[in-house]
C-alpha cells in the first residue's frame, strides 16, 4: 500500500500534492481527475493516486501495464494559465522532472520525446498530458504520470520484456515508492513555473540534455505519409523538430519511433 503521509513528508512544493485523493484500485488517474474537475472546487495541484491502476493509458490511446502494488500511477490537476500553443511544454515538463527524480535514485535516465522515460534503451515510463480548454487558454490540465518501479522483469507481460524494464531492475533492489512520487512533484512544481513564467528556454535545453535521439534519425508520420529524417531539437513550444532532405518539420502530436 501506497501511503499519502510519506509523500507529504518529502514534499518541498508550495501547491503540488499538497492535496491528495487516494484509491486503492482504479480504471484511470486522468479519467478521475477529469471528473474531479467538473464536480468543481478542486485545488489546483490536487494529486489524484492509485496502487493498482488498471485502465491506464498512454499517448496514441495504448494501455499503459502497471503491477498493483509496485508501479507508481497518478495524475495532477493543474490550472496552468497559459495559452493552448504551450501544451507542449508541459509534456517536456513532465519528462523532465520523472527523469530527474529518476535519477536521484543512481540510475541514469533518458527521454524520448516528447516524455517517455527509458533506462538502457528501454522504456520504464512515461507521462500524457490532457487538457480542458477555454477559448485560446489551457483552464485545466492533468498531468498523468505511470513508471514501473518494483516490478521484476517476469512481472512484466511477456511481450513487453524486450522493450521494457523497471527502476528496481535496473538499480538491483526496491525502492520507495512515496519518495519516488515526492521527488517527482518537487521538481515538476520547478518546471510548471518554469512554464508559467514563460521561461521554457532551460525546460528545453534541460530536456535535449537528458534525450537519447536528439541528431539520430527517425521514423514519423506526417499528412498520412512515413517518412524519416534527423531530429534536430524541440521549438519554442515543445514541438519536435525534424530536418528532412527538403526542409524542417515541427511535429506536435504525431508519433516518432527511433531507428537507431
Amino acid at each position: 500500500m501506497l501511503f499519502s503521509q510519506l509523500v507529504i513528508a518529502n514534499l518541498q512544493t508550495k501547491f503540488l500534492g499538497r492535496e491528495i485523493e487516494y484509491y486503492q484500485r482504479l480504471g484511470s488517474t486522468n479519467v478521475e481527475a477529469f471528473e474531479l474537475i467538473d464536480k468543481g472546487g478542486i485545488a489546483d495541484g490536487t494529486m489524484v493516486i492509485t496502487d493498482h491502476q488498471f485502465e491506464g493509458k498512454g499517448r496514441q490511446r495504448r494501455s499503459w501495464f502497471a503491477s498493483p502494488g509496485k508501479a507508481v500511477t497518478f495524475s495532477v490537476i493543474l490550472r496552468p494559465e497559459i495559452s493552448t500553443q504551450q501544451n507542449g511544454l508541459l509534456s517536456l515538463a513532465a519528462g523532465v522532472a520523472v527523469a530527474e527524480a529518476v535519477a536521484k535514485f543512481g540510475l541514469t535516465p533518458a527521454l524520448k520525446w516528447p516524455n517517455d522515460i527509458r533506462i538502457s534503451g528501454k522504456k520504464c515510463g512515461g507521462a500524457l498530458v490532457e487538457t480542458k480548454v477555454k477559448r485560446d487558454s489551457v483552464e485545466y490540465a492533468v498531468v498523468g504520470i505511470g513508471l514501473n518501479v518494483n516490478e521484476s522483469l517476469n512481472e512484466l507481460p511477456e511481450e513487453l520484456r524486450n522493450t521494457a524494464t523497471t527502476l528496481s531492475a535496473e538499480k538491483g533492489s526496491p525502492l520507495q515508492r512515496e519518495l519516488v512520487v515526492a521527488w517527482i512533484l518537487n521538481a515538476l512544481e520547478r518546471w510548471i513555473d518554469a512554464v508559467k513564467s514563460g521561461k521554457s528556454v532551460s525546460l528545453r535545453s534541460t530536456w535535449l540534455e537528458k534525450c537519447d535521439h536528439l541528431n539520430k534519425t527517425v521514423a514519423f508520420t506526417n499528412n498520412g505519409e512515413n517518412r524519416s529524417g534527423t531530429f534536430s531539437g524541440v521549438g519554442e513550444n515543445g514541438a519536435a523538430l525534424i530536418k528532412t532532405s527538403d526542409d524542417e518539420i515541427s511535429l506536435t502530436g504525431e508519433e516518432i519511433s527511433i531507428n537507431v
